[in-house]
């Protein structure tokens, strides 16, 4: 249960009222909200700005945000407890992605290590099923996580892990940085050229 960061961000943007929004004390600017375009754009310029401030600040800021806009977002656009369970019940399968989504290449590795551990500890606990995959949190290799973190979740007891880089996993490629992509296309024949170039794309990954 409970509400991300990110969420924090959205909703605060969403309904903030007026068409113009001063974030400068927060380090953030003035953004226009006189058009659901630029309450998006606004919205995708200060996620980009706070995905890699450290943790706590980053909530501190989306805090204040919210509060700047005079706006209470919802506590409940998580998944409560129950329904991961109901979820599990139902066949399925459950992912690690750590406790609360931090950027694991901003993280020392002892914090990074926990991070992880503790996420799959606390789905284990919920639905009493073992937690075997995981996701990096946001995903792209270098950037987000490194090798270090791949050996973490490998010596941690994870078959397998995913990343956020586009391509198409191979005969002989690790299990633990496997490649996805989100099929955008609405026709069959969009979604198969998406396929294609992802497969015929060379994939990043960490270098051990």
């Amino acid at each position: 249960g409970g509400r991300m960061w990110n969420d924090t961000v959205v909703e605060a943007i969403r309904d903030a009222k007026g068409n113009e929004l001063d974030l400068t004390m927060v380090g953030l600017g003035v953004f226009r909200g006189d058009s659901p375009e630029g309450r998006r754009n606004a919205i995708e310029a200060i996620l980009g700005r706070l995905k890699y401030l450290p943790p706590r600040e980053r909530l501190e800021r989306a805090d204040s945000i919210a509060a700047i806009a005079r706006v209470e977002p919802p506590g409940n656009l998580m998944m409560s407890g129950e329904q991961i369970r109901e979820l599990a019940r139902a066949g399925m399968g459950i992912g690690g992605h750590t406790v609360s989504h931090p950027i694991l290449a901003r993280l020392d590795e002892a914090s990074a290590r926990q991070e992880i551990s503790d996420g799959r500890d606390a789905l284990e606990a919920l639905t009493r099923q073992p937690v075997n995959f995981f996701a990096y949190p946001n995903g792209k290799p270098l950037r987000d996580y490194t090798a270090a973190h791949v050996r973490m979740v490998k010596s941690l007891g994870f078959r397998a892990a995913v990343s956020t880089a586009h391509g198409a996993a191979r005969v002989g490629d690790t299990p633990y940085e496997l490649p996805r992509f989100t099929p955008w296309g609405r026709t069959s024949a969009h979604w198969g050229w998406w396929l294609a170039r992802n497969f015929s794309s060379p994939t990043e990954r960490a270098p051990a």
